[in-house]
């Protein structure tokens, strides 16, 4: 299985990074994953508020254009289209998760804990690489998730990034059935999942 890759595909890119930001439509080049790497066309991403924050630069973190990215976005869902010399175990039509973190250091206490994303070196999807506002994205193949039959590109994208954020708070929480549990804004994205999530402990 496999399919054409064009040269470019459509994104949407930060123009003006800052207070006064706009997400213009724009062609980019799509590129070409290195050897650990899988290439994936995505078909949906989630919009996160830190990916608002990233465009608007009001954050104390570097901005996006410091590390050359262009456009925001860190929870998408797509196939995989090309494959890097080097990666195992993923083929061409492979269903695809991109998730908040693009890669970590897989060598410090928090790594070898299963807190990476507390690692220093960690990698921002849309903040330090390029972010899920474009067609066609580069990642490395350890750190892509698999997306199962069944679940589909709408549900997976947010599952990345809100979902699996409340997912991870709920299992440190040791949520038990007949526990309270409290959502300060439950009506956003992460605190909905987290209702929905609850709600399957109980």
């Amino acid at each position: 299985m496999s399919e054409e890759i064009p040269k470019k595909g459509i994104a949407a890119v930060v123009v003006n990074e800052g207070s006064d930001f706009r997400v213009e439509v724009q062609q980019l080049d799509v590129p070409e994953p290195k050897d650990d790497e899988v290439l994936i066309r995505l078909n949906c991403t989630g919009l996160c508020m830190s990916d608002v924050h990233y465009m608007l630069n009001d954050w104390p973190v570097p901005p996006m254009s410091q590390f050359g990215v262009r456009c925001a976005g860190h929870e998408g869902a797509g196939v995989v289209v090309k494959i890097g010399k080097q990666v195992k175990g993923w083929k061409v039509g492979d269903r695809a998760g991109v998730k908040p973190i693009h890669d970590v250091c897989h060598n410090c206490e928090e790594c070898w804990n299963g807190r990476e994303n507390y690692c220093a070196e960690a990698l921002q999807t849309g903040l330090h690489t390029p972010g899920t506002y474009q067609q066609y994205l580069a990642k490395p193949a350890i750190y892509t998730s698999r997306i199962p039959d069944g679940v589909s590109d709408e549900v997976a994208g947010p599952i990345m990034c809100s979902a699996s954020t409340m997912h991870r708070a709920l299992i440190e929480g040791q949520l038990k059935p007949s526990n309270w549990v409290v959502f300060p804004g439950g009506g956003g994205g992460v605190g909905i999942q987290g209702v929905q999530l609850a709600r399957q402990v109980a």
